[in-house]
């Protein structure tokens, strides 16, 4: 698994600058050495996932294990005292982009894949039960381009764990997302003139960046568990003509709320109706804001005595001898995707880890065996009929 790791992280496949052609084929070339039937999802020039033991009917009840070839962007090269694709390793860790997120999961469940029979025997309660494994090279990018290839060929699983790192918490939910693109208008200017429009396009940003600090929780949090507050943010502004003599008419902003089980899309979209119509009265309405298409994935929290959390939880017990903590995670994920659609999903059990997509990112490699462990425990129990 250790060897199989250095190669996928010498295979640089960060989002938006490498596709995932050559990741996917290195993968697939692994795979096929090791007696492991599997397909690619997408075109020939521009896959999308691999996938090992798809479902072959509606009567498969699916436990699908999931993790991502692609990975964040690198950055700053300067700030990494590691080469970002070296693989290198050094006192216990193996550093290198995509380490932790999530090339040590392909590697580890990889090597489920090759060693571990991922059928069922015979049916339980008139179904089949199947361990379906996805690597998608379409992840990082926010399109979840692999996880939607799957689905719309093979369908939703039942269930579906995500192979992110981190050997003390099992991730049982999310927070969700509202995403929109924002146009500020206002009167255009020169930056020189000795009058000032009453109406400014950046008066109205400024006001836009301190309201979404303000962003309350509605309602009660579904449980202690789920604690995490709302967050809205502005990820990216686009003004037009790059001009030291005019003030911009126009400003672009892409809006990033993050959505909690008490502040949902309806919450989201109240708090920013009500935002820009104070920014209007304040500054102005000549020139009206407007809001593009809306994409929303609500928070998502599976119960931790459901069935995929609690055999997780027991496996990693036995292997590991503790038992992770359930835990909510910040950021959203396929999870999210997957849960609206009624799959069981746990969002993270993994090898332990640093500087998840910072500088220097990497993983402890003795972390490495107690984690396949703890999965192959998990795949052989579920198909055995745990319940």
């Amino acid at each position: 698994m250790v060897e199989f790791l250095r190669q996928l992280i010498a295979i640089p496949s960060p989002t938006g600058s490498d596709d995932a052609s050559a990741i996917v084929r290195t993968v697939g070339d692994w795979l096929a050495e090791n007696g492991v039937h599997h397909q690619r999802l997408g075109s020939r020039d521009k896959p999308k996932a691999i996938v090992v033991n798809p479902p072959t009917g509606p009567g498969d009840e699916v436990l699908l294990l999931n993790a991502c070839l692609d990975t964040a962007p690198v950055g700053d090269p300067a700030q990494w005292q590691y080469p970002p694709f070296g693989a290198v390793e050094h006192e216990g860790w193996l550093y290198g982009r995509g380490s932790a997120d999530s090339k040590a999961a392909v590697a580890i469940l990889s090597e489920i894949a090759r060693t571990t029979p991922l059928t069922a025997r015979e049916p339980l309660n008139g179904r089949l039960r199947r361990v379906t494994l996805v690597f998608d090279g379409d992840e990082h990018s926010g399109r979840f381009g692999g996880i939607k290839a799957y689905t719309a060929k093979f369908g939703f699983p039942a269930f579906c764990a995500i192979g992110y790192p981190g050997p003390r918490h099992i991730v049982v939910g999310s927070r969700g997302f509202y995403r929109t693109v924002l146009t500020l208008r206002g009167a255009l200017g020169h930056s020189g003139s000795g009058s000032v429009p009453a109406e400014l396009a950046m008066a109205k940003l400024q006001r836009l960046l301190a309201g979404l600090e303000r962003v309350p929780e509605q309602g009660a949090p579904a449980d202690e568990c789920f604690a995490l507050r709302p967050r809205a943010s502005v990820t990216w502004l686009r003004t037009g003509a790059r001009t030291y003599a005019l003030t911009p008419a126009k400003i672009e902003c892409g809006l990033d709320i993050r959505l909690t089980p008490g502040f949902g899309r309806e919450a989201a979209g109240r708090f920013l109706d009500a935002l820009l119509a104070d920014i209007a009265r304040e500054t102005g309405d000549a020139h009206a804001s407007s809001l593009g298409p809306v994409n929303c994935w609500p928070a998502f929290r599976t119960p931790a005595g459901a069935l995929l959390p609690r055999l997780l939880q027991s496996c990693a017990r036995e292997t590991l001898g503790h038992a992770p903590e359930f835990s909510i995670s910040g950021p959203s994920n396929i999870g999210n995707y997957l849960a609206m659609h009624g799959t069981q999903v746990v969002a993270g059990f993994g090898v332990e880890y640093q500087r998840l997509h910072g500088p220097d990112e990497g993983v402890k490699l003795e972390s490495i065996p107690g984690v396949h462990a703890a999965y192959a425990l998990a795949v052989r129990r579920f198909l055995d009929g745990y319940a």
